[in-house]
């Protein structure tokens, strides 16, 4: 198991903070037009950046912190990417096929990439077993 330091928990929290503000965004647009994401290409395609983004910072964040490698979250990114755009552009029959969508999605990806590459590199701290002492002396 492990910890993840502060300046990177900080920068995991902006990043689900920015995937859940733009998709209350495009659920927002749904009942008001009006409301846009700098504009509306952006606003329609932002849905597939978001919860990429979300979907594989929980996972990939929760598979560092149990100590996975980082290759699992390297693959699991590589299989998000390629899912997308198998969805959007073969799977007709349960999607509308989009391409610009399955960009949208290989950029929210790849920011959580990024942001893993980083964490798993400077920002994680393995427990020791004095911080379980720690925290049981505390209760």
């Amino acid at each position: 198991m492990y910890k993840t330091k502060k300046q990177y928990l900080i920068v995991q929290l902006l990043l689900f903070s920015l995937g859940f503000v733009l998709t209350l965004i495009r659920w927002l647009n749904a009942f008001n037009s009006d409301l846009v994401v700098i504009n509306p290409e952006i606003t329609s395609h932002i849905t597939n950046f978001s919860l990429s983004l979300l979907t594989y910072l929980a996972i990939g964040s929760l598979w560092l912190a149990l100590g996975l490698k980082f290759r699992f979250a390297a693959a699991l990114g590589a299989f998000m990417i390629a899912a997308n755009f198998i969805c959007e552009t073969l799977l007709s029959s349960i999607n509308t096929t989009d391409i610009i969508d399955a960009i949208y999605g290989t950029v929210g990806v790849i920011l959580a990439f990024i942001y893993f590459y980083f964490a798993s590199r400077y920002g994680l701290i393995k427990n020791s077993p004095d911080d379980k002492q720690l925290e049981k002396s505390k209760n």
